[in-house]
Formats: structure tokens, C-alpha cells, sequence
């Protein structure tokens, strides 16, 4: 007999039919508040490029004095580094002399044109054998184009005395370590 008597329906509190309300109110109250946050983010950032623009644009005359002076001085580096990777090292060719010469010869001359890689030497030694020799190791280099005898005579004590021409690749003047 329980289930045979109706009982009275319950009516849902009123705070349950305002809830629905509530809600739906909320959330456009959180996207009101997202969009207006954004468009004030972007606003911010426009601002702030604005004035970094500003602050680039404008600088004290000290300070464009200074940028000028720095200007000037870049590009006198810049010119004097041209220079630099340009300029003859003519102290190369001593080295190569030094390295490529044969022990028992001795140069008592020496004319160096750089700039058209011409050498002109003259010296002694003992015999003609070691000449022949002296001049078959600077044919063997890298950096001789041509040897050419220019002079030759027998000299004092029946020493053998010399001179001859020397075309270099420029190679050997670069600032750099020759080959």
C-alpha cells in the first residue's frame, strides 16, 4: 500500500531555475572580459612599438656624434684592411733564398723588383758543378717561372763567379707564408 497513494510532487528549489541563468550569465561575462583584455594586450603592444620607434628615431647629438665617429672610423679600418690584403710581403722571398740556397755558394748581389717578380743574383762558389747544381734547385720550385745566366767567369783562385735572372710567381709575395 505504500506505492498507492500519491504523494505530492516536490517543486525544485528556486535557486535551480536561477542557476541555468547564472551560468549562461558567467560564461559571457568571461568572454566579455577575454575580448576586452585582448583588444587592451594589442592595444598595449601597439603602444609600446610605437615608442621603441621614437626612442630610435630620436637620440641626443652626442650620441649621433659618437655614431658618425664610429662610422668614420669602420670605414678606415675597412680601407686600411684593403691595404693590408694587398700589401707585398717582400721578406718572403728571403726565406725562400734561405732555404732553396745551396750551402757552398755564396751571393755577394742582389736586385729584387717586387712588383714584376724579377730577381737578379750574383755570387761564387767553388766550381761550376755546384752552380749547375744551385741552378737545378731553383728550376725544381714551385714559385721560379725562369733561371737565366746572365754572367760567368772563372774569378779569383779559379773560383767560379755568376750572376743570373730569376722570374718568381708572385705567389712568393703575397702576405702570406710561401709555399
Amino acid at each position: 500500500m505504500v506505492g498507492i497513494i500519491p504523494k505530492p510532487i516536490k517543486k525544485p528549489s528556486r535557486v535551480y531555475e536561477f542557476a541555468t541563468y547564472i551560468v549562461f550569465g558567467l560564461v559571457v561575462a568571461v568572454v566579455l572580459v577575454y575580448i576586452v583584455l585582448l583588444s587592451l594586450g594589442n592595444k598595449a603592444s601597439k603602444t609600446m612599438e610605437d615608442l621603441q620607434e621614437r626612442i630610435a628615431q630620436v637620440g641626443t647629438k652626442d650620441e649621433k656624434a659618437v655614431e658618425a665617429q664610429v662610422l668614420l672610423d669602420k670605414q678606415k679600418i675597412d680601407d686600411f684592411s684593403g691595404l693590408f690584403a694587398n700589401h707585398q710581403k717582400v721578406s718572403n722571398f728571403f726565406k725562400f733564398l734561405e732555404e732553396n740556397s745551396h750551402p757552398k755558394i755564396w751571393f755577394n748581389k742582389l736586385i729584387l723588383n717586387s712588383e714584376g717578380s724579377q730577381v737578379v743574383l750574383g755570387g761564387e762558389t767553388a766550381n761550376f758543378e755546384t752552380l749547375g747544381q744551385q741552378i737545378v734547385i731553383f728550376q725544381n720550385q714551385e714559385l721560379v717561372k725562369n733561371v737565366e745566366i746572365t754572367d760567368l767567369a772563372i774569378g779569383k783562385n779559379g773560383r767560379a763567379t755568376f750572376s743570373f735572372s730569376l722570374s718568381l710567381d708572385p705567389e712568393i709575395f703575397k702576405n702570406n707564408e710561401p709555399r
